[in-house]
């Protein structure tokens, strides 16, 4: 977890407040780091599509904030348990998380979402059909493993030891077997989200303005 301190900002700026103001302090300071948290969170979510090809709102809503207490004025700015998994490659560096799948599922021939994905269980009800199956196959690139859609057998030129199949729309009428979804082993991370990097930035640059706003809205309602 990364930590951002504003200390030594307090510190420099607490040497001119007046007796009212440093006993408003805790609870301005407690009201600024929140409010910088949730400055920073906003940054982190409006870069995920600047980083990744058109991120699901899932993982742009990953970025959470816990807000900080007068008791004890320390915000959070992190990212929830199952993103983080898939995105810490992406800000410290290591191979892509691919969790239980057999590989990073790239689609050639198969469905996918508004965000370029599969869509969930699209995977299993290929693999209910009769024509198609998991494996891997030699190509001219090599070989190449994933899900592949065999040729649909014509019932007037059938192919020796082929089963019939009619294939509806998803009919392969290519005459040869076709690369539905590839599974790519795991890579080493290029892409950097510098998530760290932008929230010091962002608490950088805003810091005196936020705490100028609390410390004044503080003393307006001191008791």
């Amino acid at each position: 977890m990364l930590a951002i301190s504003v200390e030594s900002n307090l510190a420099a700026v607490s040497l001119a407040l007046s007796d009212l103001a440093v006993r408003q302090l805790p609870f301005a300071t407690a009201r600024t780091v929140t409010a910088l948290a949730k400055l920073a969170g906003e940054a982190e979510k409006k870069a995920m599509p600047q980083v990744f090809d058109t991120p699901t709102p899932f993982t742009v809503n990953s970025v959470a904030v816990q807000s900080a207490k007068k008791a004890y004025p320390e915000a959070r700015v992190y990212i929830r348990d199952i993103a983080a998994q898939y995105l810490s490659p992406y800000e410290f560096g290591g191979m892509q998380f691919l969790g239980k799948k057999p590989g990073d599922l790239v689609p050639v021939n198969a469905a996918t979402n508004a965000y370029g994905n599969l869509p969930r269980n699209l995977i299993r009800r290929y693999m209910g059909r009769p024509d198609v199956f998991m494996g891997k196959v030699k190509t001219k690139h090599g070989e190449t493993y994933g899900l592949w859609q065999r040729p649909t057998v014509s019932p007037a030129k059938p192919v020796k030891g082929a089963k019939r199949t009619r294939g509806g729309k998803l009919a392969n009428k290519t005459g040869h077997l076709k690369l539905l979804v590839s599974f790519a082993a795991p890579v080493e991370t290029k892409t950097r989200l510098e998530f760290g990097d932008r929230a010091q930035a962002v608490v950088s640059a805003n810091f005196d303005s936020v705490f100028d706003a609390e410390m004044a809205n503080a003393l307006a309602t001191a008791k």
